[in-house]
């Protein structure tokens, strides 16, 4: 036997030996799922051809010493999970990373046909210091869901068809959402349920079979200059949620509401958008102690509706075209509305104006000219 020989032999022994290591761990799972062959060296990896579920529970150097990451787990240098395609089997998680506070990214991914109790495309459990970037999480049950994860951000996925929600943050605070695309889903697009303090800003959820978003117990979040429009139920709901931002938002051609607030108090309101929403623009049921302002709300049923909720400032908002602009039940009181605009001409109606302008022809066009600067809106 030569020396080439020799030397072929000891790294296939080598080989094989780290093989039987990484299959023997008992808290690292890689399984190959529907894949004929795993090859994990990085050129596989970079081609995006693992089809597989990847289960880390903090064993971060098990999981780089089998080429799943790269990195170190540093706020500058994190573990990176990328550019993987895994098919979960309909039985289990594609991703579910737990008990970890390192740094580390999952990037590029694209998972799908999780499993069907409480399974994701991507699962976190107690996770901190995570970035989930630019992953598709589309036609899974969940497409993305923390539990119990704080600091962590979500940005740039794409969570469309899951058959639950597309993303949900649950017991989970000082997480931020955005820039992600939650479309067409079954429940809703964004559920924040007894989640504190997260950030959910310039998002896309329409066409959800439920909401565009949901909170519910959850306090002092700020949703800002997202958009949930056309046929999902509500556009955005509140439910026994208090202290919360809801500004900058577009919520139009939904089936119900463009905003809806239900038993929830001290939450503002501010420069949304509910237009030509089949019920109400903006409703409050069982909903107090909140400032509601600077909002557009046209064409809707209702452009503000009240039922049994108190204590409210409603002030400089658009309702135009509405059929009726602010509706308020014998069970609402203490309510304020200031300089709300109605849309609605205090003096000559602009079709009495117009009438007289044809009758009287070019002679009173003058008084008509005039007349249409000085006419005022009603305001509330």
């Amino acid at each position: 036997m030569n020396q080439r020989e020799k030397k072929a032999i000891i790294l296939i022994a080598l080989g094989i030996f780290i093989a039987l290591l990484t299959l023997n761990n008992d808290d690292l799972n890689f399984n190959p799922g529907n894949s004929d062959e795993i090859n994990l060296d990085n050129e596989y990896i970079e081609t995006s051809a693992v089809s597989g579920i990847i289960h880390i529970d903090n064993n971060w150097t098990a999981a780089k010493g089998a080429l799943i990451c790269t990195g170190n787990g540093i706020y500058s240098d994190p573990y990176v999970i990328e550019d993987f395609v895994i098919n979960g089997g309909a039985s289990e998680s594609c991703i579910f990373i737990e008990n970890s506070d390192v740094y580390f990214k999952i990037e590029n991914c694209t998972v799908y046909n999780s499993g069907v109790t409480i399974d994701a495309g991507i699962r976190l459990i107690n996770v901190s210091n995570s970035q989930l970037i630019n992953n598709n999480c589309s036609s899974n049950r969940r497409g993305i869901f923390l539990y119990s994860s704080d600091n962590n951000t979500i940005s740039g996925n794409t969570a469309n068809n899951n058959t639950e929600y597309g993303i949900i943050i649950h017991l989970s605070n000082y997480n931020t959402v955005s820039g992600n695309t939650a479309n067409y889903n079954e429940f809703y697009g964004i559920f924040i349920n007894r989640g504190n303090n997260n950030t959910i800003s310039g998002n896309t959820a329409n066409d959800n079979m439920d909401h565009g978003i949901f909170l519910f117990n959850a306090d002092y979040n700020t949703v800002s200059g997202n958009s949930f429009n056309f046929n999902n139920n509500y556009g955005i709901i509140l439910e026994r949620s208090t202290h919360n931002t809801i500004s900058g938002n577009t919520a139009n051609n939904n089936e119900d509401d463009g905003i809806y607030i239900t038993i929830s108090e001290y939450n503002t309101v501010s420069g949304n958008t509910a237009n030509n929403n089949e019920e109400d623009g903006i409703g409050l049921a069982r909903g107090h102690n909140s400032t509601i302002s600077e909002n557009t709300a046209n064409y809707n049923t209702n452009g503000i509706d009240l039922y049994d909720s108190d204590s409210n400032i409603f002030s400089l908002n658009t309702l135009i075209g509405n059929d009726v602009c602010i509706h308020e039940d014998e069970y609402s009181e203490f309510n304020v509305f200031e300089n709300n605009d109605c849309g609605e001409d205090d003096g000559i109606p602009f079709e009495l104006i117009i009438l007289i302008s044809v009758i009287s022809g070019g002679a009173v066009i003058g008084v008509v000219i005039l007349l249409l600067i000085i006419r005022k809106r009603k305001r509330i």
